[in-house]
């Protein structure tokens, strides 16, 4: 028996469908909103979903979004109910590839049990049948294949990218991608370096479908009531725990945040209105956007990205960024820790409207061993950094605060460019970012080691601070990830740390050498995914320098480290900021060694690991 879930707002619309589908021999399920819909799918996959476009919070692309993001739901096959025929709505959801589409006021019964049949049987679902009425399918569908055509015709010819584009006929079916506007090229085999990459999308398309797939995904209506209270310059934090108290979700979040490490001041608060007097309305504010952002993204983006560690570096970097800004100005608040949970958003924004494109990004990255910020200038014409600029323009973050995180992978130099109203704040995301990423505090999808020197010494920190943050930001960490992503416990929590180890199959306690070691990343993320005991002799050296030039002064430091007794020289992977090692220089010579230049992808430090231990 097939199983049909019905998500709908409104139970004198829901229970009759339900009721003629249980008659007709399914199975039925109910889902009164979309976050239900969403849980209702998780306790058991259904064979169809029919799908109301307008509820309240999420609403039906939102969840179509979701499912289509999910390796295990993105292949159900989903009927649309609507109250209006709205062209937009329709391009979208044959964008999104949903089998029907059906006017609440129009369709019959009859009607319904032939679409259900034909989605549970297989058939191939034509344009035709995006809507109720054929001719407007075959305009909606005109529409969103001209658009394409146009897109593709003006795009230059990608030589050596891989597209997934639709076939021509009017057929759209659950296994077909949505179109990537760029030539079909060669295998991906051929690229060997980012000159032999080209756009796969104009910058006007990228544009304009990212702007389409913000509008339907706008920030949710208690979000947008913060705005329009605190907007109000004679606002009070009254006014503004009124405008939360509705959503008892965002209320605890609230206090959560409130009594967390990036806030707390003293003893802890225990209502919204207290959290807001601590916190302050102004940041408050951003706050409720922030979690806004969260809220709609929070099932992240496809096969590239795992929510729950994507987030879980979200909400590292926060905690990292709010303790850096406390040390340097003790007492002040402001908005570190929400700088940190919404860097890297513009990922997700275009991993979600963009995805074929995008996924392009991530596979040449992967080919490549480059971050992905590297690649996505190449293919997209953007990096994600942009993508969020806009977003925020978009949602109406305040500027300040987007110029804090749409620069976290600009230079020390760069950063200095912005002038001191920016710098700090901007450096001090690029750091936080840099920590997460070393202590393998969740995951991005841009699994990538990167220094940290210029920032720490450029911030004028000292590298014992740093050395005590590590010691804290994991047990923060995993305390304040279960409220924000409303878990209760980590039994189905992945450890970024366990995976990346299990990719190193030989247990071994590294010797990590480096100037500073306080700050070296790299003895970081050795530490996190090594699992020697100290009795343990080390089997592998890693040894980090900032400069060639440390070159005699670091390897002998190693010789005084390493064990006496050892019957061989330690093999070695040395790590070079800047300058070059003599390749014959006597100290490599005598030991298996990898040499490797920042910023390094996690699976290229630890395959150079195994390629020296043999």
């Amino acid at each position: 028996m097939s199983t049909i879930l019905v998500v709908e707002d409104n139970a004198i619309v829901r229970e009759p469908i339900a009721e003629a589908l249980r008659g007709n021999g399914y199975d039925v399920v109910c889902a009164a909103d979309g976050a239900q819909a969403l849980s209702r799918m998780r306790e058991g996959r259904p064979d169809l979903v029919l799908l109301d476009v307008n509820m309240p919070e999420l609403d039906g692309f939102a969840v179509l979004g979701t499912m289509r993001r999910n390796p295990e739901l993105k292949d159900i096959p989903v009927i649309m109910l609507t109250e209006r025929a709205e062209r937009e709505n329709i391009i979208a959801a044959a964008e999104r590839r949903v089998q029907g589409y059906l006017l609440k006021s129009q369709f019959s019964i009859d009607e319904l049990f032939e679409r259900v049949a034909a989605c549970l049987g297989g058939e191939p679902v034509t344009a035709a049948s995006v809507v109720t009425e054929e001719s407007s399918a075959q305009d909606g569908y005109a529409q969103w294949r001209a658009r394409a055509e146009q897109a593709s015709d003006e795009s230059p010819v990608a030589t050596r990218t891989v597209t997934r584009s639709r076939p021509k006929n009017k057929t759209v079916s659950n296994e077909q991608s949505a179109p990537l506007p760029a030539a079909v090229a060669s295998s991906m085999t051929n690229v060997e370096s980012l000159e032999d990459l080209a756009p796969a999308i104009t910058k006007a398309e990228l544009f304009k479908l990212v702007n389409e797939g913000l509008e339907l995904r706008p920030l949710g209506p208690i979000v947008q009531n913060v705005i329009s209270v605190t907007s109000n310059a004679g606002c009070s934090a009254d006014d503004v725990a009124k405008a939360v108290k509705n959503d008892q979700a965002l209320s605890i979040r609230i206090l959560k945040l409130a009594n967390s490490s990036a806030y707390s001041r003293g003893r802890p608060v225990s209502g919204v209105k207290e959290a807001i007097q601590r916190i302050g309305i102004k940041e408050v504010r951003s706050m409720v956007m922030t979690l806004g952002v969260l809220q709609r993204y929070e099932g992240g983006a496809g096969k590239h990205v795992d929510a729950r560690l994507f987030w879980e570096h979200s909400i590292a970097c926060g905690l990292i960024a709010s303790a850096v800004a406390k040390q340097r100005q003790p007492g002040k608040v402001d908005d570190s820790f929400l700088w940190g949970m919404v860097h890297d958003v513009g990922r997700l924004i275009l991993l979600d409207h963009v995805s074929d494109q995008y996924g392009c990004v991530w596979d040449f990255a992967e080919q490549l061993a480059l971050p992905l910020e590297a690649v996505e200038p190449k293919v997209v014409l953007v990096d994600h950094c942009e993508i969020l600029e806009k977003a925020l323009e978009h949602w109406q973050f305040p500027r300040d605060f987007t110029a804090a995180v749409v620069n976290h992978h600009q230079s020390v130099g760069n950063l200095k460019r912005l002038g001191p109203e920016h710098f700090d704040a901007a450096a001090n995301v690029a750091l936080a970012n840099r920590l997460a990423h070393a202590l393998l505090l969740g995951s991005s999808g841009n699994d990538v080691l990167y220094p940290i020197d210029d920032l720490v010494e450029a911030l004028q920190l000292k590298p014992s601070m740093i050395s005590g943050l590590t010691e804290t930001i994991r047990d923060e960490t995993r305390d304040l990830k279960f409220t924000m992503l409303a878990r209760t416990g980590d039994d189905d929590w992945p450890d970024f740390a366990l995976q990346v180890k299990e990719r190193l199959a030989t247990e071994v306690r590294p010797l990590c050498i480096s100037a500073e070691p306080d700050v070296d990343v790299y003895r970081m993320f050795c530490e996190q995914i090594t699992s020697g005991s100290d009795d343990m002799p080390p089997g592998l050296g890693v040894v980090y320098l900032r400069d060639a030039d440390e070159f005699s002064q670091l390897t002998a430091k190693f010789d005084a480290a390493e064990e006496p007794e050892a019957a061989e020289d330690t093999p070695v992977v040395l790590i070079v900021a800047k300058g070059k090692i003599d390749a014959n220089d006597p100290w490599l010579a005598s030991r298996r060694y990898a040499m490797l230049t920042p910023p390094i992808r996690i699976d290229n430090f630890v395959g150079a690991m195994q390629q020296v231990l043999g």
